[in-house]
């Protein structure tokens, strides 16, 4: 079944980027199962995608380019380098988005 693939591998990754760009409800559900596990994720968006209530109050998402033009690729690509890079940084700070809001959960 390809979604116990998913799931393990979700699940084992050291980190995941979740792009939210079109509000994907299994992206989302991903994305709630890495928070619940309590792993580091990577969140990132196209400019003019419409945040999402729960996920944007909490946590840093990082804005790309939706135009893919050479031009913009660079600034992109090493944003979302750094982006990953922090979120990677900050997997043992205690400041996860189920421990700010379950801090009793683990």
């Amino acid at each position: 079944m390809i979604q116990s693939t998913i799931v393990t591998e979700l699940l084992a990754a050291d980190i995941v980027l979740a792009d939210l760009t079109e509000h994907n409800p299994n992206v989302l559900f991903e994305l709630g199962m890495r928070i619940a596990a309590d792993k580091p994720v990577a969140l990132v968006r196209a400019k003019g995608t419409g945040p999402i209530f729960d996920v944007d109050n909490l946590l840093r998402v990082e804005e790309y380019s939706p135009n893919l033009w050479q031009s913009t690729l660079a600034g992109d690509i090493g944003a979302i380098t750094r982006h990953l890079q922090g979120a990677w940084e900050a997997r043992d700070t205690g400041q996860s988005f189920l421990r700010i809001l379950a801090p009793n959960a683990n």
